[in-house]
């Protein structure tokens, strides 16, 4: 799930060889289906015409971008005959900010086609479909995100603060004086940052913004180029407290709080597990569906006090810590040292002696760590977007009697899964998850059993 803020999405490359053969495409063009990255598909002498803002079913006019060799692009100008699915989007930075693509489609129905499209490519590239296909994990779609990450410069030609997120498809920042899918404490610092900004004569050694909430508190970390100056330290100081945030500068190699340190956790409330962070540190940014997801985990792995469970890519324990609470023992494994460390912090505060946490390398060989020899009957896998094949492969001899994937990348899991298949396992229990809802990002749970 994962690992990159949504919010700062980086333009696609355009430098591929166009057609020896250019199409001529109708004036009225018919969409027949909606690619992953959200995009209408419409199909044309052979070629594949992908369509910014068009859906399903829909007659319209576009206006075409970039022609390539197998497919062109193009943004729809006019909907001539619109989707009965289709919607006014709220944001009225919709369609010029690069963080939601997905606005103009009704909830429920991006719900739903995120879950055809997944089913879809696991069916196309990884020759299985699940068994059971559950309920899809949701959420409230607006006010859901508690942390991201905001861009800040200062305009030579009035020296007014420019603080957003990227433009679609560009590097470049767009002012965002709000946004409906940050939580409302994230929000109103959004709107107030400025202010405070253009309140001094120079702010060019600050670069971007981090933010993240815990349940009750939250930071503001500002990454800088040096130390700014008093007084626009103590006004931004101010702001923070104001809204019940702590503020930390960001030198690069290190994070330094200001005035005090956050209090920054949450609580698990189906285990009582309460987990701490700091700020840089990775938390899903959809509380919501967090909840829900860890209980549909501990509901499919069926714990017992007998279970030996291994979590790969656990990060901070959001997943280790509520399992350690229903088994017998669990191993968490993390790429990043400070994150294993975290981990090992909040398994003391939860009087959890049952649970370890190691640092590795996790597309390299783990045959030889001694951890990896203690056999384990059950396993999850949380990895990022580029998947956990390396290690799927290595798991082979624990013949583990169910491995629950969480995944952020369906053709990750369309092509781990196989491997998994491969190996004797049946993908027995699926659903999507909302965590970003707007957008094209989509998430799921796998459970394979072996048979």
């Amino acid at each position: 799930m994962k690992r990159k803020n949504s919010l700062f999405n980086r333009p696609t490359s355009t430098k591929t060889p166009q057609s020896k053969k250019t199409i001529e495409y109708p004036d009225i063009i018919e969409v027949s289906a909606l690619s992953h990255e959200g995009r209408g598909i419409a199909k044309q002498g052979g070629k594949t015409l992908f369509i910014t803002a068009a859906l399903p079913g829909e007659q319209v006019r576009v206006n075409i971008d970039t022609r390539h060799r197998r497919y062109d692009e193009a943004s729809c100008t006019e909907v001539v005959t619109a989707s009965e699915h289709r919607v006014s989007p709220a944001c009225e930075y919709y369609g010029r900010c690069g963080g939601c693509d997905l606005q103009h489609l009704n909830h429920d129905q991006q719900i739903s086609t995120k879950q055809s499209l997944v089913i879809d490519q696991l069916a196309r590239l990884g020759k299985f479909t699940p068994s059971e296909i559950e309920a899809p994990i949701t959420s409230p779609s607006w006010h859901y995100r508690r942390s991201c990450r905001l861009g800040i410069n200062q305009l030579t030609r009035d020296n007014s603060a420019l603080v957003g997120f990227r433009r679609k498809g560009s590097s470049k920042l767009i002012k965002i004086d709000h946004c409906p899918v940050l939580s409302e404490p994230l929000d109103a610092l959004l709107k107030r940052l400025p202010k405070v900004l253009e309140g001094t004569d120079s702010f060019k050694e600050i670069t971007h913004a981090e933010i993240s909430m815990g349940d009750h508190e939250g930071a503001l970390t500002l990454r800088v180029k040096k130390t700014p100056k008093e007084a626009l330290t103590t006004q931004l100081n101010k702001l923070a407290q104001d809204n019940n945030f702590k503020l930390y500068f960001d030198y690069g190699g290190r994070i330094e709080a200001v005035d005090g340190e956050a209090q920054l956790n949450y609580r698990i409330a189906e285990t009582d597990t309460l987990i701490h962070f700091e700020p840089g540190d990775f938390i899903q940014v959809n509380a919501h569906v967090n909840e829900q997801m860890i209980q549909r985990a501990l509901a499919w792995l069926q714990l017992s006090d007998q279970d030996r469970v291994l979590d790969l890519f656990c990060g901070i324990g959001n997943f280790t810590l509520p399992i350690a609470t229903r088994t017998e023992s669990i191993v968490g494994i993390e790429g990043v040292e400070e994150m294993v460390e975290r981990a090992n912090h909040n398994a003391q505060s939860n009087q959890l002696t049952n649970c370890e946490f190691h640092k590795a390398n996790l597309t390299n060989d783990l045959r030889a760590m001694p951890w990896y020899k203690q056999g384990f009957n059950k396993i999850l896998l949380d990895p990022p977007r580029t998947g956990a094949l390396e290690i799927i492969k290595q798991l082979k001899q624990h013949s583990a009697e169910m491995v629950l994937y969480v995944s952020c990348n369906p053709a990750a899991l369309a092509r781990d899964g196989a491997e998994l298949i491969s190996q004797g396992y049946t993908a027995t229990r699926f659903c999507v998850m909302d965590m970003f809802p707007h957008t094209s990002h989509v998430e799921s749970l796998v459970l394979f059993e072996r048979v």
